[in-house]
């Protein structure tokens, strides 16, 4: 037992050094002790404090740094995570001990986010990333009871899709006049790809013919650096209409002339390195003012809802992970076809 006696002070103290949650070398020195039993004693019951030390000690802080290195995170994703932490989070219960949330804690904070936000789903998104930290907490440290489960959720609302009819899009599209930034916003609108993953192809995920391309990347815009996908459904093969097919094998046909040592892991659109995702972005909202690049997205499937496509083809076109995502997203542009199928009892 590592006690010692203070000569100065006539009392008695313990030390003992010890490795915290994260393996981190500390040290505990408490002092003041009558005698030399009770000093032992204080250090017995440190030591087995220290087996439940998260419950009692740990913060908020610490909990979002442990989720944070222990979980497999895209470097996206944990930027986000952190952003929204930093914002929303931190300020209330950084240095709050996890024990210490109560249900009141929860439900005023989901107040305040309710009320902050324009959006609740982004609201939500906010409350979801604090559930997570309570979750890890439970799951890794031991924290007995999860307050939040007497609260309800956030309701999730289902998201305005903007969109864009095909006959406008193509009389404004050819506004562009930089790079192949046209092509590449054509592109977008009748494959549905995600504006990374556009930037993120190279010629060897283009076949020309069979006129469709391979999706297993996307480009992280804060890095211009490919990574894996939103999500394993992402990946796939997506077709693509004749004239797609004729516009590539034009910008192909240009890249061969104007780039020395030409070849085929090159980008589609940039060459040696991809476009600027920012710079083409800026260039987008001039000829799109009132929409995301996200929207060419919803527009893809719209058209292809209001053409009579089948919901479950569009699930695999658009690669969502599950069909309950489609109809979630696209379900009510269906429902206002309802009286348009009655037709077909008048034939």
């Amino acid at each position: 037992m590592a006690v010692y006696k203070d000569k100065e002070r006539k009392t008695y103290y313990f030390k003992v050094r010890y490795k915290d949650m994260y393996g981190r070398n500390k040290q505990k020195l408490k002092r003041g002790f009558k005698s030399s039993r009770e000093a032992k004693l204080a250090e017995a019951e440190f030591l087995t404090s220290i087996q439940n030390s998260f419950t009692d000690e740990v913060t908020f802080d610490e909990v979002f740094e442990h989720n944070i290195k222990h979980k497999t995170l895209k470097d996206k994703t944990i930027r986000r995570r952190t952003n929204e932490y930093n914002k929303h989070i931190k300020p209330y219960f950084g240095q709050m001990k996890a024990k210490d949330l109560n249900v009141q804690h929860v439900m005023d904070f989901k107040s305040r986010l309710e009320n902050h936000f324009e959006s609740l789903n982004s609201a939500r998104t906010v409350y979801s990333n604090f559930k997570i930290l309570i979750n890890h907490a439970v799951k890794f440290f031991g924290l007995k009871m999860d307050p939040s489960i007497l609260v309800e959720p956030i309701k999730r609302v289902r998201p305005k899709i903007n969109f864009i009819k095909r006959e406008d899009f193509e009389k404004r599209v050819i506004q562009f006049d930089l790079h192949y930034y046209k092509e590449l916003t054509r592109l977008l609108f009748y494959t549905g790809l995600r504006v990374g993953e556009g930037l993120a192809l190279t010629w060897n995920d283009i076949d020309l013919e069979k006129n469709q391309l391979h999706v297993d990347k996307t480009l992280d815009i804060k890095t211009r650096t490919p990574q894996s996908p939103k999500t394993e459904g992402s990946v796939g093969y997506v077709p693509f209409p004749s004239f797609i097919g004729e516009m590539l094998s034009r910008i192909k046909e240009e890249s061969v002339q104007n780039i020395y040592g030409f070849k085929e892991d090159l980008y589609v659109f940039g060459g040696i390195s991809p476009y600027h995702y920012a710079h083409y972005h800026k260039k987008f909202k001039k000829v799109f003012p009132e929409l995301r690049i996200h929207d060419l997205r919803h527009s893809y499937a719209s058209y292809l809802i209001n053409k009579g496509v089948d919901i479950y083809l569009i699930k695999e076109l658009m690669r969502h992970d599950d069909i309950k995502q489609t109809a979630n997203t696209y379900g009510h542009l269906y429902v206002e076809r309802k009286q348009e199928v009655m037709s077909v009892f008048d034939d």
